[in-house]
């Protein structure tokens, strides 16, 4: 065979293999006609949105990632994802770096400082990692070629063409998850526009490069969640055996109950003194430990965070976080009057906050006090992978008032 021959057949291989692997876009009737929708539905020139798509690129890896989320994984995994020693000390010295503007966000949005500097942590790793794909290649391929949510990113690629315009961004300049979230707090472009705000007042409302724009932000976005300022999130639990607690659990982490009736059914909190009140409304949820199931009761404030992420896993990693970051911070953090497994009862279902095995219930006849529980794990996590090839934390099904959906 000629060599012109081999280099045409190696040729077409490559571009075979190529587009096989991403695709630029194609204004295919349906998808022209999605934009005419889009242009009506979010007010964006016709004339935009087909020039962005010009810009777009389908990339086939991503609806890979996007069906293989990491809240599937059991949360004694999950945990070890975002609880390590380094994103809690890293959190510690952002925190201590930031400290003016944190205050400040707190007073005026009413939002705990470590729970603003713990969703920066679980994110980015305080916006070390950001996303390594381009935002409007990511809307374009779940918003036109992935039909199970077409519907939402389609109409965050529509809302990401109107953000670029204001803030004067070439279409295919900005890096983001595979879902579209942009920036140190990830926010999808709907929230970029109605929650972001120029904290630092430069005249930008700058994501990406600006910490204090990105802790205002958050605080912003949580204060429209309905966080409340100084209220629990989340106690853990034990429940006996015996107990019959069944027709509570699963479903949304809404409140259904309240602490007194928990405790008519058996249930015990571990709860600092005088802070979980009979007549808090509460939701019981359970999660996988290693060994078993382990039990929370989850207030309002929970469900603020959910907003920001669906998964209780999510919820539950950023809330644990915070409280690490706290307590490295020097802070005082006031501790449950017992532990799960040194309770009244004997069977116990419930693990450490940890997702470990409950400790050696006390000998009797030891005058030694009980173990007090650890409250991170020492051991190396693995180093997750947030953006680019493995499937993040953000994907449970969106909603359009979430900030953020990988």
């Amino acid at each position: 065979m000629k060599l012109n021959s081999w280099v045409a057949l190696i040729t077409a291989g490559l571009v075979t293999f190529a587009s096989s692997c991403a695709e630029t876009a194609e204004i295919t009737r349906q998808t022209a006609s999605r934009l005419t929708a889009l242009s009506h539905e979010t007010n964006v020139n016709i004339h935009d949105l087909r020039h962005a798509i010009t810009h777009a690129t389908y990339q086939p890896k991503i609806i890979e990632m996007i069906t293989k989320p990491w809240e599937s994984k059991p949360w004694y995994k999950y945990r070890t994802i975002f609880l390590t020693d380094k994103r809690i000390n890293e959190g510690a010295a952002f925190l201590k770096r930031n400290l003016k503007e944190l205050e400040r966000a707190e007073k005026i949005y009413g939002v705990e400082k470590e729970i603003i500097v713990a969703i920066l942590g679980v994110e980015t790793t305080y916006g070390q990692n950001m996303g390594s794909w381009k935002i409007v290649d990511a809307l374009y391929t779940l918003g036109f070629h992935y039909p199970k949510r077409g519907q939402y990113f389609s109409k965050e690629f529509a809302n990401y063409v109107k953000l670029a315009k204001n803030q004067d961004w070439e279409y295919d300049e900005r890096k983001g998850s595979y879902a579209g979230a942009m920036g140190m707090a990830q926010f999808m472009p709907s929230s970029y526009l109605s929650y972001a705000v120029d904290f630092n007042s430069d005249g930008k409302k700058d994501l990406f490069y600006s910490p204090s724009d990105a802790i205002g932000s958050i605080a912003n976005y949580f204060k429209n969640s309905k966080w409340v300022l100084g209220k629990p999130v989340a106690f853990e639990a034990y429940v006996p055996k015996r107990s019959n607690v069944s027709s509570l659990l699963g479903g949304k982490p809404v409140p259904n109950v309240t602490i007194g009736e928990l405790k008519k059914r058996g249930v015990e909190i571990y709860a600092p003194r005088n802070t979980a009140k009979d007549h808090d409304r509460v939701k019981l949820i359970e999660l996988d430990g290693e060994e078993g199931k382990i039990y929370y009761v989850v207030y309002p404030n929970f469900v603020s965070i959910t907003r920001y992420n669906t998964s209780p896993l999510y919820a539950m990693a950023v809330y644990q976080l915070s409280q690490e970051i706290k307590r490295k911070s020097g802070y005082r953090i006031e501790e449950p009057e017992f532990r799960p497994g040194h309770g009244r009862h004997d069977n116990i279902h419930g693990m450490d906050h940890r997702g470990n095995a409950p400790a050696p219930k006390p000998q009797h006849h030891s005058s030694a006090p009980a173990p007090k529980p650890q409250h991170h794990s020492s051991a190396p996590a693995p180093k997750p992978q947030h953006h680019n090839s493995a499937p993040s934390h953000h994907d449970q099904k969106p909603n359009g008032n979430r900030p953020h959906n990988r």
